[in-house]
């Protein structure tokens, strides 16, 4: 039936019936980009929290790393000065040694010196 008794109002109606097909179609792409939207928004949230998860993952190891390589510093430390140590008294050992080696030349050559003097003259 026409909306008016015109051949005007009949090709009114059929243009208004392929406009509102038009228009339901749309809705319906439009619901669809909606749809794909929100998922690509969820998707890429999840991405965020997935690469959230990561950093915080890779800053613990590398926060664990750091420590350890902390504890093996500070270890390899104690051991260096031990070892300085140990050359310590090592070397002054030797050198109490070479002490008393001069000492007992210095008095040997001075108690020859005196017997030479004192007796020998």
């Amino acid at each position: 039936m026409c909306m008016k008794a015109t051949p005007e109002g009949c090709e009114l109606r059929d243009e208004l019936k392929e406009t509102k097909a038009a228009v339901s179609a749309l809705d319906t792409r439009l619901t669809n980009v909606e749809h794909d939207v929100a998922k690509i928004r969820s998707e890429s949230a999840e991405g965020f929290k997935a690469g959230a998860e990561a950093m915080r993952q890779l800053n613990a190891s590398i926060s664990n790393l750091a420590h350890d390589f902390g504890s093996r510093m500070n270890s390899m430390d104690a051991r260096l000065v031990e070892e300085k140590v140990k050359w310590g008294d090592t070397l002054r050992k030797m050198l109490l040694w070479a002490v008393r080696v001069i000492l007992v030349g210095a008095l040997a050559a001075m108690g020859l010196t005196a017997y030479k003097t004192i007796f020998v003259n």
